[in-house]
C-alpha cells in the first residue's frame, strides 16, 4: 500500500508525556514526522470537543475538557511509510479495519497519558481526513501536496455562530435562536427559532459556505415549482470573506416519513404520499435539478398534511452543473451517490430511483404502484453521471477490490458481510461500467 497520512493531538493533559512520545516516534522506521504544531481552541473547549467527537455519537463538552484539558494541545502529523490493515476492535464494541501500526501506536500513547481521552489519533485515511479538515479546514489532498500555510484550528465554537445569528440574523429578523442539533461533516450547527414571527430553521456552515446559497436558490425555485412539497426558504446570509453562510428557512414541525413508516402508514396516507412523491418528481424534472439526497429521512411531514422534501444543499441544476468546491476536494462526496440511492452505484444521480426506492416501503395501493410504475418509466431521462478523473477511478477500483477480500475473510458473520456487500455496490455495481 503507498504511504498514509495520519495524526496525533495530544489534548492538554497528555503534554506530561509529550517529549517521550515524540522520542517513540522518531525510532519508529516506518513513521516519518511531517510537522507538529501547538494549537488552541479559538472559544471554550467545552463548545469545540463537541464539534470535533459529536460527528459518531453525542459528546459531553465539559466532561471532555475536564478529562483532556482546556489548554493548549500538541497536533502531530505523520505519514505511515508501510501501512498495513488487520482487524481491531474499538468503537461501538466492534471490530474494524484499521492501520494496525496507528492502532498500536494510539494505544501505546494512551497507556502513557493515563486516560485513553487524552490521545486522540487517526487509524485509517477516512477518519484522518475528517479530522484533520474538522481541525485545520485543509483538506486531506491539500496535506498529500504538502504542508498548508498558516496552521490553526478551525472549529468554530457554538458560541461563534451565536454572535453571528444574534448579529447578521438579528438584523435579517431573527429571534429567540436557540441551538437545535449539529452536524459536523457538512454543518457547523442548526438553530431553530423565529423570523419575523414565523418558526424557522437556520443552517449554518463554514465548511462549504457556497452550497448555503445553492440551497436557497434551488430551494426557492423548487418551492415556487411545487409549493406542497418543498418548505419555504426565506433568507439567506454569507459574510464577506465567504467562509461562513446560513439559510433560513421555514420549520416543519411534522416527522419524519422514516418514523411515519415506523409507527404504521394507513392505505390512504398512502395514497397522499405517494401523490406529493410524483408532485415532487414532476418538479423535479420541469426544473432540470437534482436534489441527489432524497431518501425516508428528508422528506417531513408538514402541517397541511403533504409530505416536504428538505436539505437542498447538495442539490444540482442540471443546465448549469456547479459543485460545491468542498465537495469537490471530497470524493466521498462527489462520487458516492447519496441517500438511499447507494445501491444504485457511483456517479449515478437520480432521484427517481431514489423516490421509487421510497415508494418501495410504503403499502402497495394502486396509487402508489401507478405512482412507482411512472416513476420508472420516466427515470433514464433524468439520470445525470459525472465520471470520476482517472486517478479516483484507479484508487475505487484497489477500494472495490478491498471490500471484496474483507467480504471473503468476513464469510462467516453475516450482518458484517451484509455491510461490506452494500459499501462495495455502492462503489463497484450494478453500474461497474462506469469505473
Amino acid at each position: 500500500m503507498k504511504p498514509e497520512l495520519h495524526l496525533f493531538i495530544l489534548w492538554e493533559k497528555a503534554r506530561r508525556v509529550e517529549s517521550r512520545i515524540l522520542e517513540d516516534l522518531a525510532r519508529q522506521k516506518d513513521i516519518a514526522v511531517v510537522g507538529k504544531w501547538e494549537l488552541s481552541f479559538p472559544g471554550p473547549a467545552a463548545e469545540a470537543f463537541p464539534a470535533f467527537y459529536g460527528r459518531r455519537k453525542p459528546v459531553d463538552g465539559r466532561l471532555k475538557a475536564r478529562k483532556c484539558g482546556c489548554g493548549a494541545f500538541l497536533l502531530v502529523v505523520v505519514r505511515n511509510l508501510n501501512p498495513t490493515y488487520g482487524s481491531r476492535w474499538a468503537r461501538d464494541d466492534k471490530y474494524y479495519q484499521a492501520n494496525e501500526l496507528m492502532y498500536d501506536l494510539k494505544t501505546r500513547y494512551r497507556e502513557w497519558a493515563g486516560r485513553k481521552h487524552r490521545v486522540h489519533g487517526t487509524t485509517d485515511c477516512d477518519e484522518f481526513a475528517r479530522d484533520v479538515f474538522l481541525l485545520t479546514g485543509h483538506t486531506a489532498d491539500e496535506w498529500e501536496r504538502g504542508v498548508p500555510d498558516g496552521i490553526r484550528v478551525n472549529i468554530p465554537a457554538r458560541a461563534d455562530w451565536r454572535l453571528v445569528v444574534d448579529g447578521a440574523g438579528a438584523d435579517m429578523g431573527l429571534s429567540a435562536c436557540r441551538v437545535l442539533l449539529e452536524n459536523k461533516y457538512v454543518n457547523d450547527v442548526f438553530f431553530e427559532g423565529k423570523f419575523k414571527g414565523r418558526d424557522v430553521v437556520v443552517k449554518c456552515s463554514s465548511k462549504c459556505a457556497w452550497s448555503i446559497g445553492n440551497e436557497f436558490r434551488l430551494a426557492s425555485r423548487l418551492r415556487a415549482a411545487a409549493p406542497s412539497v418543498v418548505p419555504e426558504p426565506l433568507a439567506e446570509w454569507r459574510s464577506e470573506d465567504g467562509r461562513r453562510a446560513f439559510v433560513v428557512t421555514e420549520r416543519i414541525s411534522g416527522p419524519s416519513l422514516t418514523e411515519l413508516l415506523a409507527r404504521g402508514v394507513t392505505d390512504a396516507q398512502a395514497d397522499g404520499f405517494a401523490a406529493d412523491i410524483r408532485a415532487l418528481a414532476e418538479a423535479l424534472k420541469r426544473e432540470g435539478i437534482l436534489h441527489r439526497d432524497l431518501f425516508s429521512d428528508n422528506l417531513l411531514l408538514g402541517s397541511d398534511g403533504h409530505l416536504k422534501a428538505i436539505d437542498w444543499q447538495l442539490a444540482i441544476d442540471r443546465a448549469d452543473y456547479h459543485e460545491d468546491p468542498w465537495v469537490a476536494q471530497s470524493w466521498k462526496f462527489r462520487y458516492v451517490v447519496f441517500g438511499v440511492n447507494r445501491e444504485l452505484g457511483l456517479g449515478v444521480w437520480n432521484d427517481f430511483h431514489a423516490l421509487g426506492k421510497v415508494l418501495a416501503l410504503l403499502p402497495q395501493t394502486a396509487a402508489v404502484k401507478d405512482a412507482a410504475a411512472w416513476l420508472a418509466a420516466e427515470a433514464p431521462q433524468m439520470t445525470f453521471a459525472a465520471p470520476p478523473d482517472g486517478l479516483t477511478r484507479f484508487k475505487l477500483r484497489l477500494y472495490a477490490l478491498s471490500l471484496r477480500v474483507q467480504m471473503f475473510f468476513n464469510r462467516n458473520r453475516p450482518a458484517k458481510h451484509a455491510r461490506l456487500q452494500r459499501r462495495w455496490r455502492t462503489i463497484a455495481g450494478p453500474h461497474a461500467g462506469r469505473l
